[in-house]
């Protein structure tokens, strides 16, 4: 057996394993009540974790995302992009660099147009600072900039460690997104606290995702079926007031960490927690959990690999739906 058809096995009996394992998980939900469920699909992007310029925080990383068969959107400091991006070249199957560029300095254009150079796939965490809204016309250079570059962005919702929330809105991502088609968008911690505004916003544009990292899950470790009241549309697809172009709701939801990687497997049981009280379906765990970032970077996931464009473009028609 060559080590292609080895692999491409591995990755088959993998997900036999991830489905027998789901449905074994729910049957005994249905028994006796949630139970803690570590299983994952047999491909994982992390959309959102940050980047410790450390050779013990390296270590681990690797070691913990290799373990779990997962990539990582790796969002790296300014002072760190030259480590940052040695890290990632040296690990393409684990890493997809984010630079934090600071959309507030006056050499913003400039970092823009030297990270991408030197191999940034994307941009953030971003945050909105100072005393704009993310929808400030002071910032839209940046969106039509990132959108050129085909650089995704993530930017921070809801509130901050040092209690900032007022320009942090998701409602101000709606408006990049509608202005720019072909900028992707997935905002971090969904929000929180404007769960319904971030569901809204996801839901009529199609290039606005978010996470659910953070303390959402925390705070709402006991009542995970809460998330259903805002992702509620699934049902309504192709009926009146829904948009042409709709998905169903969890499929604009991405699986994130935001912590280090020994915290890994707790966040996947957290969200865990929350697919099987929702009742998301197998196939779109898949893609909360990988697939759709897949698909927006062009990523194989049998390979871990960034196809060129043509391949890219097959995969996204194709392949991953």
């Amino acid at each position: 057996m060559s080590s292609l058809t080895r692999f491409k096995f591995l990755i088959k009996m993998r997900k036999l394993i991830f489905l027998i394992q789901l449905l074994v998980i729910l049957a005994g939900c249905r028994q006796s009540g949630l139970k803690p469920n570590y299983s994952t699909p047999p491909f994982i992007i992390d959309s959102h974790t940050h980047y410790t310029a450390t050779d013990e925080w390296e270590k681990s990383f690797v070691e913990v995302y290799t373990r779990h068969n997962a990539m990582a959107c790796l969002l790296i400091d300014m002072e760190d992009i030259d480590r940052g991006i040695a890290f990632a070249k040296a690990h393409p199957d684990r890493v997809i660099p984010y630079a934090a560029v600071d959309i507030d300095s006056p050499t913003i254009t400039e970092d823009i147009l030297k990270v991408h150079a030197m191999g940034y796939k994307g941009l953030g965490e971003l945050f909105a600072k100072g005393d704009w809204d993310y929808n400030d016309p002071k910032y839209d250079t940046i969106w039509s900039q990132a959108e050129t570059l085909g650089m995704p962005i993530a930017p921070h919702t809801g509130n901050l460690i040092n209690g900032m929330m007022a320009h942090l809105r998701p409602s101000f991502l709606a408006d990049i997104a509608a202005n720019h088609p072909n900028l992707i968008i997935h905002g971090a911690h969904f929000g929180n606290p404007w769960y319904e505004e971030a569901a809204e916003a996801t839901r009529r544009n199609k290039n606005l995702y978010f996470d659910l990292s953070g303390s959402s899950l925390i705070k709402k470790e006991n009542d995970p079926g809460y998330w259903a009241q805002w992702l509620w549309w699934t049902d309504a697809i192709g009926k009146s007031h829904m948009p042409k172009n709709a998905v169903p709701a969890w499929e604009k939801m991405l699986f994130a960490t935001d912590e280090d990687p020994e915290a890994f497997e707790e966040n996947i049981r957290r969200f865990n927690k929350v697919l099987d009280a929702c009742n998301v379906s197998q196939e779109t765990r898949e893609k909360c959990y990988g697939l759709t970032m897949a698909k927006i970077f062009g990523i194989h996931p049998n390979t871990f690999l960034f196809l060129d464009i043509d391949s890219a473009l097959k995969l996204k028609d194709k392949s991953i739906k």
